[in-house]
């Protein structure tokens, strides 16, 4: 599927590009983390938005079935579940971790290593979150096997894995920029600003192509853009139900930003970057679980979703009524 407005795509050329893709986890919930992410390639090839799954089948699945060996990249809603657990999102995510060397231990080096803006919340529910040991779900051998395989594949087809971005806004930050903003959409496109600003950064001699989940029903970006790249062009190319494009520029780089309807199901770093957030979200729900059951025996977890989390805040309700317990860190008020 292709947006009108896109340059002529899927072409050799002497220039490198950049290829890129930013999604979230946990817009909608009551309780727990919202992540937004990024993860970005190089490429010498212009980028059409299925490519990679095409370049790298050797090493990367589309889907759960028939793995080989191989991790799976997918729209992070069909890799995980309750029941199949945190497996698959997390071999996924270190093994391309170690694709840039990177092994964490814990999960404050994975926070470390990938953080474009640290998270601001001392709530004690979350504050055990980075002593986590990693990987919890799988084994060291497991990713040190898929990430060698993953490295090949990349090298094989001329591609690398440049770096990956992670941007987690915990409850009480939540909190205080919706109270601030009264929109909790203009939160989500200050953090997705953030990476594309980053992004826009490595654009220093590659062309780069970004392509973005689109923000619900907003059809119309340039304002948010513009306010974003003080000082650079940014020309629209379309607007409308099928995507928006824009075309960034000063005189030294250039940028296509896209934001489509299921991007995560469009293209790969758009699929990594679902997962990545999904997977760090996962992580901090784990820890919020873990100190809540501390309390409380035989709790029944939650995922932070609507109903669930509503009947989660009646059960912990007899320790979180007392006099002095800020409540601001752990539900969001909107």
């Amino acid at each position: 599927m292709k947006c009108a407005g896109w340059p002529p795509l899927y072409q050799m050329s002497n220039s490198m590009f950049l290829w890129a893709g930013i999604d979230e986890a946990g817009y909608g919930p009551l309780l727990g983390p919202l992540v937004v992410a990024c993860t970005c390639f190089e490429t010498a090839l212009k980028p059409k938005e299925g490519f990679l799954w095409d370049l790298l089948a050797d090493s990367i699945s589309g889907g759960l079935k028939n793995l080989d060996g191989r991790v799976v990249v997918a729209d992070s809603k069909l890799v995980y579940s309750r029941s199949r657990g945190l497996k698959h999102l997390e071999e996924t995510v270190l093994s391309f971790a170690g694709c840039l060397g990177r092994r964490p231990g814990k999960v404050q080096e994975l926070l470390s290593s990938f953080c474009t803006e640290f998270p601001e919340d001392d709530s004690p529910w979350f504050r055990g979150t980075g002593d986590l040991d990693l990987p919890l779900a799988t084994n060291n051998a497991a990713v040190e096997s898929k990430s060698a395989v993953l490295r090949a594949s990349l090298e094989d087809a001329g591609l690398s894995f440049l770096d990956a971005g992670v941007v987690p806004v915990l409850p009480a930050q939540y909190n205080r920029i919706v109270a601030r903003t009264g929109n909790k959409s203009l939160l989500l496109w200050q953090k997705c600003g953030l990476l594309l600003q980053d992004l826009w950064g490595k654009c220093r001699g590659r062309e780069g192509f970004v392509l973005v989940d689109r923000h619900g029903g907003r059809e119309r970006y340039r304002k948010l853009m513009t306010d974003a790249f003080p000082g650079c062009r940014c020309d629209v190319k379309s607007e409308d139900a099928s995507g928006s494009v824009y075309r960034l520029a000063d005189r030294e780089r250039r940028m296509w930003v896209a934001f489509k309807p299921a991007a995560d199901r469009l293209a790969l770093p758009v699929s990594l970057a679902s997962m990545m957030a999904k997977y760090l979200r996962e992580i901090y729900m784990l820890a919020f679980n873990s100190y809540w059951s501390g309390k409380i025996e035989e709790l029944r977890p939650t995922a932070g979703y609507a109903a669930d989390a509503r009947r989660f805040l009646r059960d912990i309700g007899p320790l979180t009524e007392g006099e002095g317990f800020e409540r601001n860190g752990l539900v969001r008020q909107r």
